[in-house]
């Protein structure tokens, strides 16, 4: 054995398991941050939630930054915001309860307590008042207060007759008094009394009326004010409170969102306008948007607001101005494409078993060079819901499918439908719709696809635009299909998300005909006969050309998938592993939503309710698992993943929106003539992992600095490899210029970049 194939076998041994992990600091947030809905201000900072995160506009500088786990935070799915002048805090609660108090330098403390105790009702919270160093979160439930300086918590207060929860809209401390406003009516009870917690020690006020929604408040100009509804829930009226009389200060307002006060000016939103007011309830100024959500001022006046599609807003003596960091449209997606450097996004959906529309208005996002695009959407109106794309690996060409509508082309920039449910066209049903679920473009420029619920369920266009359609099974005409995959040897595997089975099928090369076509019809089953199970979300070929499936119940594999047409033995297996010094079945309790298979072959499972589970490339062995509790994947469903196999980057939507990480393996290279590093320059703010592409499969890396002094030693995992920018020792190295060498397994050594580091 050579000495390079030795160190080639000892780092293989040494970083079995390091090849593929993903490093904390490579974790990135592909959020949305149109939706705003509550902000808070500081002295220097805006912040504004949206229904999963946070961000926040510095204004020294405009700078806009994020607020989710990867930068800390205990969760994505936020519930309410606000700010603590005089404990420097920004108060984050979250739909299950739990609490972040995130000071001025963004470190967070966790309150988990609300989260974890024991309430037969939701945790949401609608409201979070601040008074002095004390805030009162009023909940489904009722109140909860927090001492802020402690970061403890300090009396929870349930409203409802006879110890029920009661909802609380909003809450404010106003003379001796804590204030509820409630769905029906308003409460208060003296803070000085020790038995607070007692509902007797609670008064209904009969000042307001116990059939009508009270909102929102605050305290401005020594006086309470009050929203309420009338009986219609859209028209509103704001009184004044002095704790015994209750005047109208403003009547017939449409839906009042919000009514704050701060240095001085009071804040009030309604469905169409923010208006601001003076200490004599006279009017500074006014914006106007129908979106407009939640305003409060900051302590140069100006009045910073949530809005319904731009994120957060600004308006000022000079007008409106809106800030939003970059990102995608939506948070919810339905599926995720690979395609030449570009990551295509389908916001639509339906549902998985019975194919009803989930009704979103046609829209396609792209995430291309770093930056996201939007698809302009005019001509579309009377679509919905697009679910798939089909790609020919140019970014500048692509299908997307719209379910029951039809297909939409883009070609060099433009928008286009192909196929319309409009059209006399041979892929519709009965109905004229068209339910494609996959496609496929084939070496000579044939398009595939798969029709549900037609008689002739398989359809080709050519190169010249003829479309022909055929079936091989007659049960499969009235099915909702599934994904389609073409192998590298020539057949297609068409599944379906029920009990239906699979059909493979190869067209000899002629698809304006099936009389000479080969083609088998299945239930997926182990070599004992007995049925695998059959709701598949997912099939991949690896590359060793076999196919994986993921189903409800784990995953099984056909090692050779061709024999399927080939009249030989055919079944599926179910990989074992060794746990806890007992066989296991590969994921066997997992509903398996997507599988992702990078340079080094590995499999990388997303589960439904698991998170992601990175398994060898034979499925014997565990080499990492990434949920909720260890890594800042925003959830553990995981709908769908896709690799951008150049740079090694895997692409994950959850329920909780898009997020990516940088994986260590990519797809391998037969030469070294593209390689590149990156970042580079690295800056003195970067704290995460230089990724190294291009690489060839099995390359000893080595760092080393101009004087030719060893650095950092690892081994690519497919094409590529990363360096922590660490030397030998651990230390951080120095600022200088770092070259990358490479050695193969014959000996060959290749100085191939040059990494620039600033400290």
């Amino acid at each position: 054995m050579t000495k390079v194939s030795f160190l080639t076998l000892l780092f293989i041994l040494l970083n079995f398991n390091a090849i593929a992990q993903l490093s904390e600091n490579s974790w990135r947030d592909h959020l949305s941050y149109n939706s705003g809905r509550v902000v808070a201000v500081s002295g220097d900072k805006a912040y504004c939630a949206t229904d999963l995160s946070v961000f926040y506009l510095d204004k020294d500088d405009y700078s806009l930054n994020h607020l989710t786990p990867i930068e800390g935070l205990s969760e994505i799915g936020v519930s309410c915001i606000a700010y603590a002048d005089e404990s420097h805090l920004l108060v984050v609660v979250y739909t299950s309860g739990n609490i972040d108090l995130v000071d001025d330098n963004n470190r967070v403390i966790n309150m988990s307590g609300l989260k974890d105790a024991d309430f037969t009702t939701d945790k949401r919270t609608n409201h979070i008042s601040i008074v002095g160093k004390t805030a009162y979160l009023s909940c489904n439930f009722g109140i909860t207060a927090i001492n802020l300086e402690k970061r403890e918590f300090a009396d929870t207060y349930i409203l409802g007759e006879n110890g029920n929860y009661q909802k609380i809209n909003c809450s404010a401390v106003y003379g001796d008094y804590l204030y509820a406003f409630t769905p029906n009516g308003m409460m208060r009870g003296r803070l000085d009394n020790q038995f607070l917690t007692d509902i007797k020690n609670w008064e209904v006020l009969s000042q307001f009326d116990a059939n009508h929604n009270y909102n929102t408040g605050c305290v401005f100009n020594g006086k309470l004010l009050v929203n309420e509804f009338y009986d219609d829930g859209y028209t509103c009226r704001v009184s004044t409170f002095d704790g015994e009389c209750c005047d109208a200060l403003w009547d017939s307002l449409p839906n009042v969102k919000s009514l704050t006060s701060r240095k001085g000016l009071l804040v009030r939103t309604t469905n169409w306008n923010i208006d601001i007011f003076d200490e004599k309830f006279e009017a500074t100024n006014q914006c106007s948007d129908y979106e407009i959500g939640m305003g409060v001022a900051d302590d140069a006046h100006n009045v910073w607001f949530a809005h319904a599609s731009r994120g957060l807003g600004r308006c000022s003596w000079w007008g409106e101005q809106f800030f939003t960091p970059s990102g995608p449209g939506k948070n919810q997606f339905f599926s995720i494409t690979y395609n030449d450097g570009e990551m295509l996004l389908a916001p639509g959906g339906k549902d998985r078993i019975t194919a009803v529309n989930n009704g979103q208005a046609i829209s396609i996002f792209r995430f291309v060079d770093n930056n996201w695009v939007g698809m302009d959407n005019t001509n579309f109106a009377n679509g919905r819901d697009v679910t798939s794309f089909i790609t020919r690996g140019n970014r500048n060409h692509f299908l997307a499918s719209s379910w029951s509508y039809g297909l939409i082309e883009y070609n060099n920039g433009n928008y286009n439908w192909l196929i319309h449910q409009s059209n006399d066209t041979v892929i519709q049903d009965s109905y004229k719709v068209i339910r494609i679920s996959s496609g496929y473009y084939d070496s000579k420029g044939n398009l595939w696809v798969n029709c549900s619920n037609t008689d002739n369920y398989i359809a080709v266009r050519t190169p010249s635009g003829k479309w022909y359609s055929y079936a091989y099974e007659s049960q499969l005409s009235d099915q909702h299909l599934g994904k389609m995959l073409h192998t590298y040897k020539g057949d297609f595997w068409l599944t379906t998300p029920g009990k239906t089975g699979i059909l493979v099928f190869n067209t000899n090369n002629t698809p304006e005909t099936n009389a000479d076509d080969s083609y088998d019809y299945f239930m997926p089953a182990n070599e004992n006969g007995e049925y695998l199970n059959s709701y598949i979300n997912d099939i991949v070929e690896d590359n060793e050309g076999k196919l994986w499936i993921a189903s409800d119940a784990g995953v099984y594999v056909y090692d050779n998938p061709e024999y399927v047409l080939e009249g030989k033995p055919f079944y599926g297996r179910q990989p074992q592993m060794v746990i806890d010094g007992y066989y296991q079945t590969l994921l066997g309790t997992e509903k398996v939503n997507s599988i992702v298979i990078d340079g080094g072959n590995r499999k990388w499972f997303g589960t439904a309710g698991g998170g992601i589970f990175v398994i060898s490339a034979d499925g014997t062995t565990q080499y990492a698992e990434y949920n909720t509790t260890n890594s800042t994947i925003f959830s553990n469903n995981v709908l769908s993943m896709s690799l951008d196999y150049d740079k090694g980057i895997l692409y994950i939507i959850t329920d909780k929106g898009l997020q990516s990480a940088a994986i260590s393996s990519s797809i391998p290279k037969k030469s070294y003539s593209d390689i590149f590093a990156f970042p580079n320059p690295v800056e003195p703010s970067f704290n995460g992992d230089v990724q190294i592409r291009g690489l060839m499969d099995n390359t000893v890396v080595r760092i080393t600095d101009l004087y030719g002094n060893l650095v950092f030693e690892t081994m690519s995992s497919g094409g590529g490899a990363s360096w922590n920018l660490r030397n030998m020792s651990g230390q951080p190295v120095v600022s200088g210029i770092y070259l990358v060498q490479c050695v193969t397994d014959d000996g060959e050594k290749h100085e191939t970049e040059k990494i620039h580091v600033v400290r």
